[in-house]
């Protein structure tokens, strides 16, 4: 009769196998590791390039506002009170030149939603020769006004809309109840030699 008998003092383990699961965890993690290091690197990178072209920016404008402060001071002087006026002069000449009104209103018919339109359009030209629109918008719901706002901000003509008036009123011919929005916003026609050589209205 043959007994086995065994004689180690702890259980019996698979080491071989252990050591194969322990390496691969090991590998993974190493792997792992690297692959974090290397993102951390690529975003320390891109933001310091960032910050380096913020900085750049941020030099530029410093520059561009003192070379601008120092042009009005110069222009502001008494000697030059005569060149100053003919050169605000011709620039709202040209502003006025550059406008259309039927740019201005193909531009806003692309943006106009349904059952919503213009009851009136008054232009003007600011002392920085900018042109300013103020809008009479009337529609049968408050929500198409307010989305023609919400196009106007993301339009390339139109600039920093602004609701001054928001109220409603009847309809003289059926009495239906309107809403009307008197906006208030800045226009950027196209450039000026593309008007100067095809548009034939103005202010």
């Amino acid at each position: 009769m043959r007994v086995n008998i065994n004689l180690a003092s702890q259980r019996y383990e698979a080491v071989k196998q252990f050591y194969v699961r322990w390496g691969a965890a090991i590998g993974f993690t190493s792997i792992l590791t690297v692959l974090l290091i290397v993102l951390a690197w690529f975003n320390y990178t891109g933001s310091v390039k960032s910050g380096t072209r913020v900085r750049e920016l941020q030099q530029k404008i410093t520059s561009l506002e003192k070379e601008r402060a120092q042009a009005e001071e110069i222009s502001n002087r008494p000697e030059n009170h005569d060149v100053t006026a003919q050169k605000n002069y011709w620039n709202k000449q040209i502003t006025r030149r550059t406008f259309s009104w039927t740019q201005l209103f193909n531009d806003l018919q692309r943006i106009m939603p349904p059952r919503a339109f213009v009851s009136s359009v008054h232009p003007e030209i600011t002392q920085d020769n900018r042109l300013k629109l103020t809008l009479t918008i009337k529609a049968d719901k408050h929500d198409n006004a307010l989305e023609l706002v919400q196009k106007m901000e993301k339009s390339e003509r139109f600039r920093n809309p602004l609701i001054n008036l928001d109220t409603t009123e009847k309809d003289q011919h059926n009495g239906q109840l309107l809403y009307k929005l008197d906006i208030v916003t800045y226009y950027t026609p196209t450039g000026i030699s593309q008007q100067r050589s095809g548009a034939k209205e103005g202010l």
